[in-house]
């Protein structure tokens, strides 16, 4: 009888540890966010910087360095930039079509911020430490910023 109460107390210590485990993953920043491409290109910042996961088709390889490619959601024209990195050279021109399930980090770059130092003061600092800093020291100058951005491939299946 004590061995099964002893089991039994075991099991539930398990299991509450576990709980509790998951419930700290639920609420960490860093977990992977499922995400449709029309989703990461309407509000690109909101994902920034982020573990995304998507899913579509390629639409196109690049022919010159292979180091990138575009995937297409389904039943659209939306597609986004993949920058293949460690994985460049495994996906050719003979892979536009291929269906994959991919998840990376999400990049955001201001491309025109140039802009904002030709319409500032000599003596202001503009040292942003992220896109979203950048974004809001342009609008703070009446300026509208141009925003890049792109999944930095860690891992992908084909469909």
């Amino acid at each position: 009888m004590l061995q099964k109460s002893l089991c039994m107390l075991i099991v539930a210590v398990l299991l509450a540890a576990c709980s509790s485990n998951q419930t700290e993953r639920v609420s960490d920043d860093t977990l992977t966010v499922e995400a449709s491409i029309s989703d990461l290109l309407a509000d690109p910042l909101e994902f920034d910087n982020r573990s995304v996961k998507i899913e579509g088709v390629i639409s196109h390889v690049c022919r010159h360095s292979g180091d990138k490619m575009r995937i297409l959601q389904d039943g659209s024209d939306l597609s986004i930039l993949v920058m293949l990195g460690d994985f460049t050279g495994q996906f050719d021109t003979e892979s536009e079509g291929m269906r994959v399930s991919l998840e990376g980090l999400m990049v955001t770059e201001v491309t025109n911020f140039d802009e904002l130092e030709a319409h500032s003061h000599e003596d202001e600092d503009h040292d942003c430490e992220s896109t979203r800093e950048a974004v809001e020291a342009m609008k703070a100058k009446g300026l509208d910023a141009t925003i890049r951005s792109y999944i930095a491939l860690s891992q992908y299946e084909a469909r």
